[in-house]
């Protein structure tokens, strides 16, 4: 396998300048002659230009079509995600912040942080970061007081999204990230996009922990806002996403698309009582697993669904 040439083909599906890629590791120079065939490169300076790439080694293995089962050299490498695995909050038990006077001080040094390497080396990749830690600090200071907003700039995110030629499970953490910010008509495009190039290994461990949430974040969101037309197409993708998961995570996906699908069949006018028992089944079969965060959310969920509890319904996404 020519790697140098897939390298090339990643870096232009993802719209990446061999300018953009070199640093003080990679020369252009250098770039070019490993995707021409011309040259190898050490082990260490191929790692780095993954992570340059923000494609994590199991997938790159993946499409040299020699991965092999439950081989996962590198599961949950941080390096190759950037910030974004940090602007995810912890949330405790309750659906509250961990130490939100804590958090806030993170998410501040954080946008420092994003800002320097942005002004640094004004990289896409660097502009959606700052995106992303700015993101973090207003949601940081929203759990202090709700009240509280500014204006963020999302276009450099929408673009680099619907433009992508191909996903990377780092593309999938940034899309999460920044989903519930986008329109319902940006989103129903780059949820479809992105389902294209789902990887078919159920064992590209980067992919696990956000598939199924990026996708029943776009069916809630889009549920919750009245676009049965969009929804249809999220559980959809839900389905295909629960095809490549492990035995459990398939087990765990079934139950929840039970409940998702419940709630479309009430709102598309469907047998009430067929439907809500659709969605108590989901919560039994939690129950008595004992799970208990998912017993409670969908608990929740449902009483907003029905109108017990007033609360209007807000998308998020857990990972």
């Amino acid at each position: 396998m020519n790697y140098g040439a897939l390298i090339r083909r990643i870096r232009q599906a993802k719209h990446v300048r061999l300018t953009d890629l070199a640093d003080d590791q990679l020369s252009e120079a250098l770039l070019s002659r490993f995707e021409r065939g011309q040259t190898d490169m050490t082990l260490n300076k191929f790692i780095h230009l993954l992570t340059r790439l923000h494609v994590t080694p199991d997938e790159f293995i993946a499409h040299t079509e020699q991965h092999e089962d439950g081989h996962e050299p590198y599961a949950n490498n941080g390096a190759f995600f950037g910030h974004f695995p940090s602007f995810f909050f912890r949330l405790e038990a309750s659906g509250h912040l961990e130490e939100p006077h804590k958090v806030l001080r993170e998410a501040e040094d954080l946008l420092q942080i994003t800002e320097k390497e942005y002004r640094a080396s004004p990289t896409r990749w660097h502009l959606i970061s700052l995106r992303g830690a700015q993101l973090h600090l207003r949601r940081a200071k929203q759990h202090l007081d709700p009240q509280y907003m500014t204006t963020i700039d999302f276009t450099p995110v929408k673009e680099y999204l619907l433009n992508l030629d191909m996903w990377t499970s780092v593309d999938m953490w940034v899309y999460a990230y920044f989903l519930t910010q986008l329109d319902d008509d940006a989103n129903h495009l780059i949820l479809q996009a992105a389902a294209k190039h789902i990887p078919n290994h159920a064992t590209v461990s980067s992919w696990r922990d956000v598939l199924f949430p990026v996708g029943e974040a776009q069916f809630v969101t889009f549920m919750s806002h009245h676009r049965l037309e969009y929804a249809r197409d999220a559980l959809d993708v839900l389905n295909k996403i629960k095809t490549n998961l492990r035995p459990q995570e398939a087990m765990n996906a079934e139950v929840r698309l039970n409940f998702l699908t419940g709630w479309l069949n009430l709102d598309q006018g469907s047998d009430r009582q067929t439907a809500l028992r659709q969605m108590d089944d989901a919560i039994s079969i939690f129950s008595i697993l004992h799970y208990d965060w998912e017993t409670r959310y969908y608990s929740s969920l449902k009483a907003k669904i029905t109108g017990k509890d007033p609360t209007p319904i807000e998308p998020d996404i857990f990972i």
